[in-house]
């Protein structure tokens, strides 16, 4: 299976994790009545994604994080050829620093949501 992702044109490196979601967005006035039945109206259905990668050098996580870049953007998911693009956010991009061996920088469970505007 090919999966590729990109961040408003710029392919972002191979994951070993893609987690999807469908957010269901309720209407403003979405509650319980005086009866105890929930009321409101679906007005939307929005996409996330969990994208986790395994070990990058700490060059790799620097060009993520600058091509996630920040605000609203294109993000397109490829899979098999079957592409998805939406418009959207991301979270925090995290990490956890390994180490330097052999002169080269480490970073392992980088991981980041992609949140449709």
């Amino acid at each position: 299976m090919a999966i590729t992702i990109q961040s408003n044109g710029v392919a972002l490196p191979s994951p070993t994790e893609i987690e999807t979601g469908d957010e269901i967005i309720w209407s403003a006035n979405t509650g319980r009545s005086t009866t105890g039945l929930m009321v409101g109206d679906v007005v939307a259905e929005k996409k996330t994604l969990t994208i986790r990668w395994g070990v990058l050098t700490a060059a790799e996580y620097d060009g993520l994080r600058s091509a996630l870049g920040t605000g609203f953007r294109p993000f397109t998911l490829a899979v098999d050829g079957s592409a998805v693009t939406i418009t959207a956010y991301r979270s925090a991009l995290t990490g956890t620093l390994l180490g330097t061996f052999g002169g080269v920088t480490y970073v392992r469970d980088a991981a980041v949501t992609i949140v449709q505007q």
